[in-house]
């Protein structure tokens, strides 16, 4: 079960009221759903799943929960807030991807498991895979999608390596990917805290799902939509997604749509991060519309 992060940092900071209505945007297993019906069980909760398996998995939870559940993307926020009638008082993002994509999945989000290379967030929505981006694109590209979306120094090495390995046989699967990555990078780069493929996956995942753009356009409609008074609690793991919440924050502070109640970045206490690693690089943000 995904463990929602930050969870009694998104409840304090939502400022929910009784029989508020809440968009979680990315609810997943419901985690912080959950936690906050437990504090304020008259609350009307909206969850938005884009993955069609997720969905799926947990919708008879999502219906005991009286959750409303829509299989949908974020982008699509203003659309399903009037399908369903729904004028949300607050909105959580907790953005990346779940424990459930790297665990039960098997789409290849995890260098640990040798599975297709897919990363699709939505296999029935997105037409390319991880694959076709490794085996098709042209040298430059796939350079700049590891340099730009991964943060990667040895992006030109790595890109070199699988140059190579597919003009041997076709990338497909995620072991193959780690192998290209292992011979491009140093000794030492392997020798680090963090996987010397960590970069690359990543870097990967964002372009196949267009992961920037889609945060850019959700946190967006998501400040448009809320109530006045309402407030906006986006949770990031890496500084892409963070430097783009605090841009969208930053122009509609200037415009004077949004406030920030609390300034900067609240991050995750010791023993969040021991009971839960994952935690470790969260980063939550909080916006309030004026």
């Amino acid at each position: 079960m995904h463990k929602p992060v930050l969870l009694n940092e998104v409840i304090e900071w939502l400022n929910i009221k009784p029989g508020a209505k809440i968009i979680d945007a990315t609810i997943s297993s419901a985690g912080h759903s959950i936690g906050i019906l437990e504090k304020y069980p008259d609350v009307k909760i909206l969850g938005i799943e884009f993955d069609p398996d997720i969905f799926r998995e947990f919708k008879n939870l999502y219906e005991k929960l009286g959750i409303i559940a829509a299989n949908d993307s974020y982008v699509n926020l203003k659309k399903i807030i009037q399908k369903h009638n729904f004028q949300p008082d607050g909105i959580i993002f907790d953005l990346g991807l779940s424990s459930w994509h790297y665990e039960e999945s098997k789409r290849g989000f995890s260098f640990r498991r040798d599975e297709i290379l897919d990363m699709r967030f939505n296999p029935e929505r997105v037409r390319i895979k991880a694959a076709d981006m490794v085996n098709n694109s042209n040298p430059r590209e796939l350079e700049r999608v590891i340099s730009e979306y991964g943060e990667e120094k040895f992006a030109r090495q790595i890109t070199q390596e699988i140059i190579k390995a597919r003009k041997l046989k076709p990338i497909i699967m995620t072991f193959d990917l780690v192998a290209a990555i292992d011979r491009a990078v140093p000794q030492w780069y392997k020798r680090r805290k963090i996987h010397f493929a960590t970069k690359t996956f990543q870097a990967l995942r964002v372009a196949v799902n267009d992961e920037l753009k889609n945060i850019k356009e959700g946190v967006q409609a998501a400040i448009e939509v809320l109530n006045s008074g309402g407030r906006l609690a986006v949770i990031s793991f890496q500084g892409l997604e963070d430097k783009i919440v605090k841009e969208i924050f930053r122009k509609n502070i200037k415009e004077g749509i949004i406030t920030q109640p609390i300034r900067g970045t609240i991050k995750p206490k010791w023993e969040e991060v021991v009971a839960n690693p994952r935690a470790r690089s969260a980063k939550l943000k909080v916006a309030e519309k004026i």
